[in-house]
């Protein structure tokens, strides 16, 4: 596409030229013996199943193969700028080379901070430059590497600064590895912070570590960036981290560095739309689908349509918001009308207006999600767009992708904020879980299932303790069984939820008859982390200590427990009216509090009446 240009700027040395390394030919021949080749290593967008960008990454010949053995010659050489100005050059020669599917997407470009702040960087690495390789600079990622403390975090901020109003990206990478990340993020206003892998690495094996993630995540969102998991290899890492609201990912899970870019495979394409689905339904009640808002827009088929064309149409149709361009029946791009205008302004856009196809002014990539997305989860990607695309319609397709209409975000926030207020009068404030009016809706849906499992949980010597530790304590107490309801709900079927009835009652529907060992693991995790609301005498002596009896003796309360007391459709006639459950349950109870009481330990245990 543009390699005559590409040519002639090596020919002339005008992209990157700068003055030669003092060692001269040594320097030239340590450069060529590496022949660096770009790599690119997918970012994923978890929620969405579609790749965000790739990191480009750079190869060479043994013995530099890896980054890590040619730049560590390249400094013992002093050649660092030398190499480093081969690998962006590399880089973007291969990216002005790739078909359209994969250039409209974002890239991100290594950079070490002695180079960024350096300034030939400055000089040289622009917009105008870029453009000559046919680059859009709202491609470029510059991921700095974290690798030390700049020394002037003024000057830093205020390249990164200088770069952002260009209209480039910046990426912290390896963030929440050590203090320079910290030290510099105050400098600066990254859009994309890079988790370090360190963090990552077993996540679901280390408490400390979902803590630290779940509170970046956190940071991150408040500060309007992105945060990228990197080092993702297994999926029990990849659960833990969609369960906290990382959004996008990148990692040997996915793929290795290739010399081709390539898109997510369709396998994974699958396990991904159920891991988010479990967590995007695993908790809340927030469950319509998206595929109830959507309207038909109009739509043309590709390259059948020029500028002046469409231009007639909207000034014909004023209530036409946006057309849908179609491949058949998939999506090729999107026009709405205020871009429309916008990129056909003046007089280049003039001469566009009248001779170009309408895909030269196209969004080639807008947000498209399934049919059965919750709306709840379609609002939070349409909200984490870039500005410029904040308010676009969202394409919807079908599980096949083929075309199915357009939601605007007008329905969007409407039908969010709907959504928001039913859930809020329905949640329990304390906990923040569903309450009756959920759980009643969720036994009716559950008995259409063909198997299914109704939970109750109860705590026993709930009122002990709140007498003994005060009302605040009791409340910690109700939260924590809250919170590892939540976290044990994670080990079930998809659409599995769990309400709080009220008081220290909750109820959990379960798709399917579930196993004993696991309700065994949920009494485990209770009676280990409750003992973090007890005092260590109360814990070693095995109870409480409360107001003394009327002959003086002290009331002993043993330590809270959870009484668990399941019944399945394998016990039920068909069809139940709803109200039995909670009979049978309330029966149920009595037996399990009993042994609960005599072993001192959280237990379960099954209705085996037979009702029929």
């Amino acid at each position: 596409m543009h390699s005559q240009m590409l040519e002639q700027s090596d020919r002339n040395a005008v992209i990157f030229s700068y003055p030669r390394s003092t060692q001269g030919v040594w320097v030239d021949e340590f450069i060529d013996s590496i022949q660096v080749t770009p790599h690119f290593h997918p970012i994923i967008d978890l929620f969405s199943a579609t790749v965000t960008g790739f990191e480009v990454l750079s190869r060479g010949v043994p013995p530099y193969a890896t980054p890590g053995q040619m730049f560590s010659e390249a400094r013992r050489m002093g050649a660092t700028w030398d190499l480093e100005r081969t690998c962006r050059i590399a880089a973007l020669k291969k990216i002005a080379s790739l078909p359209e599917p994969f250039r409209n997407v974002l890239f991100f470009i290594n950079v070490s901070p002695d180079i960024f702040s350096d300034p030939r960087f400055l000089e040289k690495f622009t917009q105008g430059r870029l453009r000559e390789y046919g680059i859009d600079q709202k491609q470029i990622v510059i991921e700095i590497t974290e690798e030390k403390t700049f020394e002037d975090l003024k000057k830093f901020g205020a390249l990164v600064s200088h770069y952002a109003n260009q209209g480039f990206k910046i990426a912290m990478d390896d963030f929440g590895s050590g203090y320079s990340g910290l030290i510099t993020l105050i400098a600066s206003t990254p859009h994309y912070l890079k988790l370090d892998m360190a963090l990552v690495r077993d996540i679901h094996k280390h408490d400390y570590k979902q803590k630290l993630v779940k509170a970046i995540t956190a940071f991150a969102s408040s500060v309007n960036a992105k945060l990228i998991a990197e080092g993702v290899e297994t999926f029990e890492e990849l659960e833990v981290l969609v369960r906290y609201g990382v959004r996008y990912a990148q990692g040997f899970l996915f793929g290795m560095p290739e010399k081709e870019p390539y898109p997510v495979s369709e396998g994974m394409r699958k396990k991904l739309r159920e891991l988010v689905d479990k967590y995007d339904h695993a908790t809340i009640d927030l469950d319509e689908k998206v595929a109830g808002l959507v309207i038909l827009p109009m739509t043309i088929a590709i390259r059948t349509l020029c500028c002046k064309e469409l231009d007639m149409v909207f000034k014909k149709q004023t209530h036409l918001d946006h057309v849908i361009i179609l491949d058949g029946e998939s999506i090729a791009g999107m026009v709405t009308r205020q871009q429309f205008y916008a990129r056909t302004g003046g007089a280049f856009g003039y001469e566009l207006l009248q001779k170009k196809p309408v895909e030269v002014v196209c969004n080639p990539n807008p947000l498209v999600v399934e049919d059965k997305m919750t709306v709840t989860m379609m609002a939070k990607l349409a909200m984490d767009r870039l500005p410029e695309d904040l308010y676009d319609p969202v394409l919807v397709v079908d599980a096949q992708g083929k075309f199915v209409g357009s939601v605007t975000m007008k329905q969007v926030m409407t039908k969010s904020l709907e959504l928001e207020i039913r859930s809020a009068m329905g949640v329990n404030p304390l906990t923040g879980l569903p309450g009756n009016n959920a759980i009643h809706r969720w036994i009716h849906d559950a008995l259409t299932w063909p198997d299914y499992s109704i939970i109750y949980i109860d705590l026993d010597q709930f009122k002990g303790y709140n007498d003994t530790y005060g009302f605040l304590m009791g409340d910690e107490m109700l939260c924590l069984t809250a919170r590892i309801l939540g976290n044990w709900l994670f080990r079930l079927p998809e659409g599995a939820r769990v309400g709080h009835i009220g008081g220290d009652d909750f109820v959990i529907v379960n798709r399917g008859i579930i196993r004993e060992e696991t309700l065994e693991e949920l009494c485990r995790s209770f009676d280990s982390e409750k003992l973090n609301l007890f005092k260590n005498e109360d814990i070693a002596r095995g109870c409480l200590l409360g107001t003394a009896d009327r002959q003086g003796n002290p009331v002993r309360t043993p330590l809270v427990t959870l009484s668990v007391s399941v019944i399945d459709s394998d016990k039920m006639w068909t069809d139940p009216h709803p109200a039995l459950f909670s009979e049978v349950a309330a029966s149920l109870k009595k037996k399990v509090k009993r042994m609960t009481a005599e072993t001192g330990k959280s237990g379960f245990m099954f209705e085996q009446r037979q009702h029929v």
